[in-house]
C-alpha cells in the first residue's frame, strides 16, 4: 500500500460527493498580468516546479460500487500540457474575456487527471490573463494557492530553476487489489477521525469551563435561535442552477476601506459583506422581492487548531452571518453586520459544525455518497448564497517578471443559490467577485453596478468624497492565432494532446486558478482574513535534509555520518551557520544584505516537544552569517533587528522547501513581530537560499 496518499478528509468527501454538472466544485481565480507571458517559458516554469506540490501530481481512486474511501495515489499517466492549456479570446473585447472565462469556468474536471487545469488567455492588450481551476477536494485554504504562489516571485527578475526531479509512478492498483487496500486503510482512517473528534470535543469542553467563553458560546446560539424561528424564503438570487456561470468583479482601496470599517469599528470582511448585501437587496427589489428581512451569507472559517498536523483534510467549517435589509443608512448597516458577526466569530459555534461535518466519514463507505447528496439541500435551506475571502501578498508579485495587475477569486455554487462571492485582497486592492448561474441571475452586469453603487452609498454615508470604483484595464486587442508549440513530453507517460483553445465555443473547456476560502475569525483590524492554517507537509527525513558541515570529509577523505540536531537547539544553529557559510549560492545572493540581525522563533508546540518558544539568532552580513546560537526570545527582543515567529505548522512548510519564506510573511503564516516588511521585500533571493542551507541540515 506504499503508492496511496491521504484519504480524503471528511470535508473533502462532501466537496468530492456533492459536485454535479450544474454545480462544479471548483476554486480558482482568474489573473491578469502586465505584458505578454510566453506559453512555452510559462509551461516551462511550471515544469520546474511543481514537484514542490506533490499533490497536482495525483489523482483519486476509489474501490468499486464505493467499498473503500476515496484516496489520493500518484497518476502513472500524469501530462502536463493536459492540465496546462492555452485559449484565445475571438475577438478585442473585455465581454469575450468574460465569455471565455464563463466557458472555462462552467465544465467540470476530469476526474481520471489529477483534478486541476490552468489556462493562458491570449488577446489582452498589452496583458496576459491566466485562469487557475482546482477542485475544492483537493485544497484548503493556503494549498489552494499553493501552485499560484510557487509560481510567483517577489522580484521581477527570478528565473526559472533548473533542476526538477524525475517524476515516475507505479501503476494503479487493479480492483481487486484496490478493494482489499481499501478497507485496510479504512480502519486507519475510521481511528484517525476519532481521534480528531475526541481533539474537537476536548476544544469545546475547554470553551464551555471559561464562563467567558461559554457566555460568547451563548450569545451565538441566541443569535441562531432568534433567526430561525421561522424559515428564511428564497430570494430572486435563488431558484435552479444550470451550470452556466459567468464572473462580476468589483475593485475598491484598502486604504479607502480600511477608512470606512475604522469609523465604526468593523472588519474589512464586515464592510465587504455589508456592500455586497446592499447590492442584493436593490438587486432583487428589481425582480419582486418578497419580504425576507435579512440576507444570509454561509462563511466558511478555519478551524484547524494552530498545532495541528494531521490527515483531516480540508478543516473548513461554516458560520452563518445574517445582514439586515431595508436599512436606510449604509453606516447602520455596516454597525448591525460588525455586531452579528462579531457575535458569530467569538461563539466558537464553527468547531460544533465541523464535528457535525466529521460524523458522515464514521459512516459505511457505500452510504457516504447518499448522505452527502443531502448537504446541498440543507444548505439551501439555511442560507442564501455564500462568501469567502483570501489574503493574498499586499505587495506586488511577478510571474517570469511580469507584473500581477489584478486577482479574481472565485468559489463554487451551491444548488439553489444563484450567486457565490469570494474576497481577495491584493496590493492595496480588495476585489469582490461575483459568481453568477445564468439561469438564476440572467443580468449579472447590473448586480456588478449594484456592487459599485453600494459602495458609493457606504462612502457618502461615511463622509468620503465620491470616486469612482476601480476597473482593470482589461482592453482586448486582436491577436493573430498561433501556431500551436511544440509538444515535448513534460513529466508524462501519455502522448501528446492538443492544447489550444480554439475560438469555438466548448462545453467541456475548463479554467483554472489556485485560490481558495482561507477564512478564519480574525481581529476587528484583519485585512479580509487570515489565511487558514495548512496542516505541515511531512517533515523532511533527517538523513535526506542534506548534508551540513558535520557530513562533510574529513582530513582522511572518509566521510562521517551526517548528525541530525534538535531543531532551533544551539548544535542545530551552529551546523546551520557553517552551511551557510559553505554555501556559494547564499554568499552571491545575501551580497547585499547589510539590514542587521535575523531571529527565527518557533511558538511553545508541546504536541512535537517545543514546551517553551525557541529562538535561534543569525548575526549575517554581505553573504556570511558571523554568529548564529539559540537564544531565549525575550533577549531577543533586544538583540534581533529582524524577528519572524510562527507555529509549528508554519516552520515545516518553510524548511520541507514548499513555500518561501516572504510569501509566508505577506500572507501572515509568519508573522514579523520586529523590524520593517519592506526592508525584507528586496531579498527574495537571500531568504530563498538561507532555508535551502537550513534543509541541508538534518534535525530531529
Amino acid at each position: 500500500m506504499s503508492g496511496y496518499a491521504n484519504i480524503l478528509g471528511p470535508v473533502d468527501s462532501a466537496f468530492y460527493y456533492v459536485e454535479r454538472p450544474e454545480t462544479p466544485m471548483n476554486i480558482g481565480a482568474l489573473t491578469i498580468y502586465e505584458g505578454h507571458i510566453d506559453f512555452q517559458e510559462f509551461v516551462q516554469l511550471i515544469d520546474s516546479r511543481l514537484h514542490l506540490a506533490p499533490r497536482y501530481f495525483q489523482r483519486i481512486v476509489q474501490a468499486p460500487l464505493h467499498l473503500g474511501q476515496p484516496t489520493w495515489i500518484d497518476d502513472p499517466s500524469f501530462y502536463l500540457r493536459n492540465h496546462v492549456k492555452r485559449a484565445i479570446l475571438p475577438t478585442a473585447t473585455e465581454e469575450h474575456l468574460r465569455i471565455k472565462v464563463g466557458e472555462l469556468l462552467s465544465s467540470t474536471l476530469d476526474r481520471s487527471k489529477p483534478l486541476w487545469e490552468i489556462y493562458v488567455i491570449e488577446g489582452l492588450e498589452d496583458r496576459t490573463a491566466i485562469f487557475f481551476k482546482v477542485h475544492h477536494c483537493m485544497v484548503d485554504g493556503l494549498a489552494a494557492v499553493e501552485l499560484f504562489t510557487m509560481l510567483m516571485d517577489l522580484e521581477s527578475d527570478v528565473k526559472t530553476p533548473p533542476e526538477k526531479p524525475t517524476f515516475a509512478a507505479p501503476r494503479l492498483p487493479d480492483p481487486a487489489r484496490l478493494t482489499f487496500d481499501s478497507f485496510q486503510r479504512d480502519i486507519f482512517h475510521r481511528f484517525n477521525m476519532l481521534d480528531k473528534l475526541g481533539k474537537d470535543i476536548t476544544r469545546v469542553a475547554f470553551n464551555l469551563r471559561d464562563s467567558n467563553q461559554r457566555l460568547k458560546m451563548l450569545l451565538g446560539v441566541a443569535h441562531l435561535i432568534n433567526n430561525n424561528l421561522k424559515p428564511i424564503r428564497r430570494l430572486p438570487i435563488n431558484g435552479v442552477n444550470s451550470g452556466q456561470q459567468m464572473l462580476i468583479w468589483g475593485e475598491f482601496p484598502l486604504d479607502e476601506v480600511h477608512s470606512l470599517r475604522h469609523k465604526v469599528g468593523a472588519s474589512v470582511n464586515d464592510v465587504m459583506l455589508s456592500v455586497l448585501t446592499d447590492a442584493v437587496e436593490s438587486y432583487c427589489r428589481r425582480r419582486n422581492m418578497n419580504d425576507q428581512e435579512f440576507l444570509r451569507l454561509l462563511v466558511p472559517f478555519n478551524v484547524r487548531a494552530e498545532e495541528e498536523v494531521g490527515n483531516y483534510g480540508n478543516r473548513i467549517s461554516v458560520l452563518p452571518i445574517d445582514v439586515p435589509f431595508g436599512v436606510a443608512d449604509p453606516v447602520e448597516r455596516l454597525k448591525a453586520t460588525t455586531r452579528f458577526s462579531k457575535a458569530m466569530k467569538e461563539s466558537s459555534l464553527s468547531l460544533s459544525m465541523d464535528m457535525i461535518l466529521t460524523l458522515p466519514s464514521l459512516l459505511p463507505a457505500p452510504i457516504q455518497p447518499s448522505v452527502w447528496g443531502i448537504a446541498p439541500l440543507a444548505f439551501s435551506i439555511l442560507a442564501h448564497t455564500w462568501c469567502t475571502n483570501v489574503a493574498a501578498p499586499p505587495v506586488p508579485v511577478y510571474l517570469l517578471g511580469h507584473e500581477l495587475k489584478h486577482v479574481y477569486g472565485y468559489f463554487p455554487l451551491n444548488p439553489t443559490m444563484g450567486i457565490a462571492c469570494v474576497i481577495v485582497s491584493y496590493n492595496r486592492l480588495i476585489t469582490m467577485t461575483v459568481v453568477t448561474d445564468q439561469a438564476i441571475v440572467p443580468d449579472p452586469d447590473t448586480l456588478e453596478n449594484d456592487l459599485r453603487e453600494a459602495y458609493a452609498r457606504l462612502r457618502r454615508a461615511s463622509g468620503l468624497p465620491d470616486a469612482e470604483v476601480l476597473r482593470p484595464a482589461t482592453q482586448v486587442a486582436q491577436l493573430p492565432i498561433p501556431q500551436a508549440v511544440s509538444e515535448s513530453r513534460l513529466e508524462s507517460a501519455a502522448p501528446p494532446a492538443e492544447a489550444v483553445v480554439t475560438p469555438e465555443k466548448k462545453d467541456d473547456e475548463s479554467l483554472a486558478a489556485p485560490i481558495a476560502p482561507a477564512d478564519k475569525p480574525a481581529a476587528d483590524d484583519s485585512v479580509v482574513a487570515e489565511p487558514e492554517v495548512v496542516a505541515a507537509a511531512e517533515k523532511p527525513n533527517p538523513g535526506l535534509a542534506g548534508a551540513s558541515l558535520a557530513a562533510s570529509k574529513s582530513p582522511n577523505g572518509s566521510v562521517p555520518q551526517k548528525t541530525a540536531y534538535k531543531l532551533f537547539s544551539e548544535p542545530w544553529a551552529k551546523a546551520f551557520r557553517e552551511a551557510i557559510n559553505h554555501s556559494d549560492e547564499y554568499r552571491r545572493a545575501g551580497a547585499n544584505w547589510t539590514a542587521g540581525s535575523l531571529v527565527f522563533t518557533m511558538n511553545a508546540a508541546p504536541a512535537h516537544d517545543f514546551p517553551q518558544p525557541v529562538s535561534v539568532y543569525m548575526n549575517l552580513h554581505r553573504g556570511e552569517c558571523r554568529d548564529a546560537r539559540a537564544i531565549d526570545p525575550q533577549e531577543a527582543r533586544q538583540q534581533g533587528d529582524f524577528i519572524i515567529a510562527g507555529d509549528y505548522a508554519a516552520w515545516m512548510e518553510v524548511l520541507s522547501g514548499r513555500t518561501s519564506p516572504l510569501l509566508m510573511l505577506t500572507t501572515g503564516r509568519l508573522i514579523l513581530s520586529k523590524g520593517s516588511l519592506l526592508k525584507l521585500l528586496p531579498h527574495t533571493r537571500s531568504a530563498a537560499e538561507l532555508v535551502n542551507c537550513a534543509r541541508r541540515v538534518p534535525w530531529t
